[in-house]
């Protein structure tokens, strides 16, 4: 039986929920004896967590399309430094496209562009089958445009009901284009990570794992945090935020400035967040956009309780229009701190919320999921 050589492509491997759906559906379809994988990427993979991945991963082919370190996805922060790199980068960018990288596109039945169609100038004119993944809110497929993009790919997997409604109302001549695969969840792989994982020494808190980037709106969390803790009387409870990002120091800045800074602990990323997670009160999610955040599924599928921004459109669709997690008005710091209160004094009924949480989770079985996404590439072989 020939395989079906298969490239995924995505720009970097950095610590973020992407990248942690990326790998958990690579495991999955490694063990396959009719596709052959390669990872083409825009830069070398720095992150120790990844690098050791594919390093006790040989059977997936690793490309690095862009070498150069100075040039990469990473500028420096100053902007006239960053202006020339920007420029030189666009060149040697051209340049690569132009005379180099072709040789790493020999041979491959399909692609997979695996973030938000950041392939599009490497794949435009290559006439192999090319699927895309949408892995961000509809607000940004709309108020950015993408559907421009949709001429140079076959299919676009999008990762909820919602996105696929909203984007085929407005784009009928599409429907045909789109199709929604969810992102896997391995429930038991998460619950025996969990079990290995360090865990604090605190009984009471609250957890939010995410990228400390701007969109993840964790100035609100904060704000939200401090006003439950005065009003239930500076209760001994504490909020953890595992993860790192561009917009780290600001927020950390922001929780200085309030009465709850010590309970506001910051712990920096961690390999293995699931043993905080499984502890925790709830876990919290305050984003202003987001695709289907990977969060959600796994902190149900460790029994805890999801409180979540109802941002368009994964949540409210995960959570089950909040029969399985409490939501919250983007933004709106008065409503999360009033879920917080509610769940500090037991006025929610979390085990229900939990129970539905957890038997929906056969929606993002990871084992269905890849062959979902296994039936979609062979499709176009």
């Amino acid at each position: 039986m020939k395989k079906v050589k298969v490239a995924f492509c995505l720009r970097d491997m950095k610590i973020g929920g992407v990248e942690s759906v990326f790998i958990r559906t690579l495991e999955k379809l490694i063990s396959r004896k009719d596709l052959d994988i390669e990872f083409i990427s825009y830069v070398k993979i720095k992150e120790p967590l990844y690098a050791d991945w594919f390093n006790k991963h040989p059977e997936v082919t690793v490309k690095v399309l862009y070498p150069c370190r100075w040039l990469g996805t990473d500028l420096a922060h100053f902007f006239l430094t960053r202006l020339i790199q920007h420029s030189l980068r666009d060149v040697y960018r051209w340049f690569r496209r132009k005379f180099v990288n072709k040789k790493y596109f020999k041979d491959i039945d399909v692609f997979v562009d695996y973030y938000n169609f950041s392939f599009d100038n490497e794949l435009k004119n290559i006439d192999k089958p090319k699927l895309v993944w949408w892995h961000s809110s509809v607000d940004v497929f709309l108020s950015g445009n993408y559907i421009r993009y949709m001429k140079d790919y076959d299919r676009l997997v999008a990762l909820t009901d919602g996105f696929m409604d909203e984007v085929t109302e407005k784009w009928p001549e599409y429907k045909n284009k789109l199709i929604r695969i969810y992102n896997p969840v391995d429930i038991l792989a998460i619950k025996e990570k969990a079990d290995l994982a360090s865990v604090p020494n605190d009984k009471n808190y609250f957890v939010c794992l995410s990228r400390l980037y701007a969109d993840k709106d964790i100035n609100t969390l904060i704000k939200a945090f401090n006003d439950f803790w005065l009003k239930n009387k500076k209760p001994k409870v504490n909020l953890y935020i595992i993860g790192d990002g561009s917009f780290a120091g600001r927020y950390k800045e922001y929780a200085e400035s309030l009465p709850v800074k010590n309970n506001v602990i910051f712990t920096g990323a961690m390999s293995n967040p699931f043993g905080y997670m499984k502890n925790s009160i709830a876990n919290i999610l305050s984003s202003r956009a987001e695709g289907l955040p990977t969060v959600l599924t796994e902190a149900s599928a460790l029994d805890v309780l999801n409180i979540s921004s109802d941002c368009r459109n994964g949540p409210r669709e995960i959570l089950l229009d909040g029969k399985a997690g409490l939501l919250f008005e983007p933004g709106n710091a008065e409503q999360l701190s009033d879920c917080l209160t509610a769940v500090w004094n037991g006025q929610v009924d979390i085990k229900t919320m939990i129970k539905n949480a957890s038997k929906s989770l056969k929606r993002f079985d990871a084992e269905n999921v890849s062959l979902q996404i296994v039936d979609l590439i062979k499709s176009y072989k």
